[in-house]
């Protein structure tokens, strides 16, 4: 009985993550860290095509 207790809250917890992900991201303000995030990895890339470009002429 208790492992259906535990299940069914899990499935709640589960449905509620779904449905109100927007929201919750939202109130955890994550979305400014994502765009922060997706920069730097662009940064990081350019970064490393400019040094394969700059190691590709130097052979």
């Amino acid at each position: 009985m208790l492992r259906l207790i535990v299940l069914a809250l899990v499935g709640f917890g589960i449905y509620l993550g779904i449905t109100y992900k927007d929201k919750i991201d939202d109130a955890r303000n994550v979305r400014p860290f994502e765009k922060v995030q997706d920069a730097v990895e662009d940064a990081r890339d350019n970064v490393k095509d400019k040094f394969e470009e700059l190691k590709g002429h130097n052979n």
